[in-house]
């Protein structure tokens, strides 16, 4: 049986936001989402609107799905 590599990064709950923010980085390098991080605002020529868009959206998703309930209203 091959075993799943699971990864959670624990919410961010006001106290823990130097390694709730590297955890949420190397949760997007592993996943392949890390190119917005870069800071960039174009995206790479290899990659069209729509899949820039979409890359964006899935980070964005990430951080928000990681925060507290307390913080994210």
């Amino acid at each position: 049986m091959a075993e799943q590599n699971k990864f959670r990064v624990k919410k961010f709950e006001d106290q823990n936001y130097q390694l709730w923010k590297i955890w949420v980085e190397d949760y997007l390098y592993q996943k392949d989402l890390y190119l917005p991080l870069r800071g960039e605002e174009v995206k790479p020529s290899i990659m069209s609107d729509e899949e820039w868009k979409v890359l964006d959206r899935n980070d964005l998703a990430v951080i928000r799905l990681s925060l507290a309930l307390s913080l994210a209203s």
